[in-house]
């Protein structure tokens, strides 16, 4: 991982587009608390010609990573990326912000208004600097330290030589180029602050593949597949774009032969008593559900906390049953600020996970209903 990962926030300032078809970029100067100017490139187009699946979330809320957003001091903040850096730093996979059938296909640049990626972003830039929001960036820096500088004609334009990038999901890269680019918990986003909501601006390429490995961000061999992005019916305000029998990434089909069925599991996290009546060790509970038509052994299975710590699991869990699990106390635990549950097989291998916000965990004696 090489990567220096972190969060700015600031106000947006101006953008800019880029309708060309090489690496096109939606460009955004933002200016932090210090009053210091940064440039914010978006991939609106992969290198490959492909285009990027785009996650918009409004409201966000039910994360996290919401309660640190108003705690950051001015200017860029270095987050460490490993897996105790949920509740600061951003991983799609491991401490969900959305749903991944929510993705979709869209053009960077259009003939009209409100049919392109870069009209999207735009329209809820325009709308938080009317409000005058608070963005934040999650990203990693240039340049690096110790690299020296190489303004482009942009940053002259922006009066700026420091900028944040890679705002994108940056784990399961192909072998090559970026492949040294994968980590865990260091993806990029936006998350805009309005005054009665969030919103937030996730980006993924077609070329990375979930699930990946817990240490290295890597794809996992013959596990890892691509994500779809699902068609969304005609009400969608950005539509859906049916990519050419020349895509390099062929369509998967989602169903239970599917190793990596990362976006409709069959075994899944339904609820979770979070902050029971009383002490919470030994009675905190997290429900689990079978969606297939086969019993399933849950031998060696384990529910995985924010900290990583595991409860392993035995049993077979019936088609169509649903399990509590009430959690010793001992290994795995839900924190009342908010935090993740994960759900992983016998290999290891991460099979659902969810989140839920401080607000969640306030509410005593009460399960938290995640909805897949």
């Amino acid at each position: 991982m090489s990567l220096e990962y972190g969060v700015l926030a600031g106000k947006v300032d101006v953008f800019k587009r880029e309708d060309d078809q090489d690496t096109p970029h939606l460009q955004i100067r933002v200016i932090d608390r210090n009053n210091q100017a940064w440039r914010v490139p978006v991939n609106v187009l992969s290198g490959d010609q492909s285009l990027l699946i785009f996650h918009r979330v409004d409201p966000l809320q039910g994360h996290p990573i919401l309660a640190s957003l108003s705690d950051l001091e001015p200017g860029f903040i270095r987050l460490p990326s490993n897996s105790r850096s949920v509740s600061r730093a951003l991983d799609f996979l491991r401490s969900p912000l959305f749903d991944w059938p929510t993705g979709v296909e869209v053009l960077p640049s259009g003939p009209g208004e409100n049919d392109d990626l870069q009209d999207s972003l735009i329209t809820d830039l325009k709308s938080l600097k009317s409000q005058n929001g608070d963005i934040f960036v999650f990203g990693a820096k240039f340049p690096k330290q110790g690299q020296p500088l190489n303004p482009k004609p942009i940053d002259r334009e922006f009066r700026t030589n420091q900028g944040i990038h890679d705002i994108h999901m940056n784990q399961g890269n192909p072998p090559g180029r970026f492949e040294n680019d994968n980590g865990i918990f260091q993806d990029g986003g936006i998350i805009l602050k309005f005054s009665n909501r969030y919103v937030g601006l996730f980006l993924r390429f077609q070329t990375q593949w979930l699930p990946t490995d817990d240490r290295t961000g890597n794809r996992i061999p013959n596990k890892s597949r691509p994500i779809p992005p699902v068609v969304i019916g005609t009400d969608n305000p950005i539509p859906p774009v049916v990519i050419g029998t020349d895509n390099p990434i062929p369509p998967v089909v989602i169903g239970t032969d599917n190793p990596s069925n990362v976006s409709n599991p069959d075994i899944y996290v339904e609820r979770a008593l979070v902050n029971p009546i009383g002490s919470d060790p030994g009675k905190e509970v997290v429900v689990i559900g079978n969606a297939s038509s086969e019993d399933v052994d849950l031998s060696g299975w384990s529910i995985v906390d924010r900290n990583n710590l595991a409860e392993t699991l035995s049993g077979v869990l019936g088609s169509g049953e649903s399990r509590r699990i009430v959690l010793s106390g001992n290994t795995a635990q839900l924190g009342n600020r908010g935090g993740t549950i994960r759900l992983k097989d016998a290999s290891g291998h991460q099979v659902h996970a969810v989140s839920y916000s401080q607000e969640d965990g306030s509410t005593e004696g009460r399960y938290v209903r995640f909805i897949t």
